[in-house]
């Protein structure tokens, strides 16, 4: 491989450090937009992210998903939608479960769930008091694992690992130009007496 380099013109190397420098650029505004999108879905509230911790819904949303959830009116849920909600029994935890059956409709519907891997609806009839409801439209495998654990230990992790990686990126793009070997040659040629 050293020798591959070492026959490479200076123009050359420019060449491929120029290319390097362009993929690495492109590669941090790609991964700045994949953090961003999401950062200001969720700040403005257009959606949600919701880690899936059990295997209630597998296998359409398997343990360890994150699921993206979205606002709609509670009027428009429907028998199939995957809602997000508060049990209304026990620990009140956040779940996301299926709608089996809407009991009764209007304004604030009462709704019969069930997870998909369960073979009998939740023991509770559901009444959504608000005036939206988050739906599941999408989920990413395995993510949900990362974001509890970002969850866990706060964002200080993840803000040091962005950082880190920013730094290296921006070092490698900014970092002086290495003088070719011809170059090189050439002022210590000179410097001889």
């Amino acid at each position: 491989m050293s020798a591959d380099l070492a026959s490479l013109s200076p123009v050359a190397m420019r060449s491929t450090g120029r290319l390097a420098a362009v993929v690495s650029a492109l590669l941090l505004l790609g991964a700045l937009v994949v953090l961003a999108v999401p950062a200001v879905g969720i700040a403005t509230g257009r959606w949600r992210l919701l880690p899936i911790l059990s295997g209630s819904m597998a296998p359409r949303l398997p343990a360890g998903s994150l699921a993206l959830t979205t606002r709609s009116p509670e009027a428009s849920i429907r028998a199939g939608d995957v809602i997000v909600f508060n049990i209304p029994i026990g620990d009140h935890h956040l779940t996301a479960h299926r709608v089996v059956r809407v009991l009764s409709g209007g304004p604030h519907p009462v709704v019969e769930t069930k997870g998909d891997a369960n073979t009998t609806p939740d023991p509770w009839r559901l009444r959504l008091n608000g005036t939206t409801a988050w739906i599941v439209r999408a989920h990413i495998p395995f993510v949900g694992y990362a974001a509890v654990f970002t969850r866990r230990w706060g964002f200080q992790l993840l803000g040091v690992g962005a950082l880190a990686l920013l730094a290296v990126c921006l070092r490698y793009l900014w970092r002086p130009e290495r003088a070719s070997a011809d170059t090189t040659l050439a002022a210590h040629a000179a410097n001889q007496p």
